[in-house]
């Protein structure tokens, strides 16, 4: 389904009764995401979703790992007043680890490969040469040579 008809279904849908309040729903948490989005960090953004706002004040952020919900609890109280600035209630936020289920490349991530120096090269094919022939640890050693010349 091409995204165009997507959202003309996606429209007529949210016309019918029977779909109303999830629609309004949506939005609102839509909403929701934009104006968190805007207040964390940027290094945060890809990390973390907004996955419920209840009438009463409950927010409840989902991050990818503890690390980041540690981080984005340290902001808590910032993104409550800011939040409630821009309108929408908020009294209590809650951090859920919800880790992705794929892996999401962020544009700051770079497959780093690393080199053996020659230095190193030169010693581990001297170890690797005083060892018994044909062990375990010389035949990796060779492997990991072998895997990081410098072209």
């Amino acid at each position: 389904m091409s995204i165009l008809n997507l959202s003309n279904y996606l429209t007529a849908l949210s016309n019918t009764p029977d779909y109303d309040q999830l629609f309004i729903k949506a939005r609102h948490l839509t909403e929701v995401q934009k104006y968190l989005l805007d207040i964390i960090p940027s290094q945060f953004r890809n990390r973390c979703t907004a996955g419920q706002h209840t009438a009463d004040g409950l927010l409840v952020i989902y991050v990818d790992n503890g690390a980041v919900a540690t981080w984005l609890r340290n902001f808590a109280p910032s993104i409550q007043q800011k939040m409630n600035t821009a309108g929408i209630k908020v009294e209590d936020i809650r951090f859920r680890i919800q880790p992705q289920s794929y892996s999401q490349e962020s544009e700051d991530t770079r497959e780093i490969k690393r080199l053996l120096s020659q230095t190193a090269i030169e010693h581990l094919n001297r170890l690797s040469g005083s060892l018994p022939a044909e062990s375990l640890l010389q035949s990796s050693l060779k492997a990991l040579l072998a895997n990081s010349r410098h072209e």
